[in-house]
């Protein structure tokens, strides 16, 4: 199991998570609407990719849209406070 960088383009932005599994295949199949992202954009530091990992990062079974776009949230609130 490999943790795979995905993005969820939404009308005004991007949700970034990671999510568990065997391979980008996997997650295309059971999430469509998930972009796997090979290699992450330039712009997202090394801080910012581990907000994701800590506060976003899924198995295969668990992942969701919703739980991504929560997950979002909960990077916003943590940089808030």
């Amino acid at each position: 199991m490999k943790e795979h960088l995905v993005a969820y383009e939404y009308g005004t932005g991007t949700a970034w998570g990671y999510v568990v599994a065997n391979s980008a295949a996997d997650i295309v199949e059971a999430m469509p609407e998930l972009d796997v992202i090979e290699q992450a954009p330039s712009w997202l530091t090394t801080e910012d990719l581990g907000a994701v990992q800590e506060y976003c990062t899924y198995t295969l079974e668990e992942s969701s849209v919703d739980a991504i776009l929560e997950g979002k949230k909960a990077i916003a609130i943590a940089i808030a406070s």
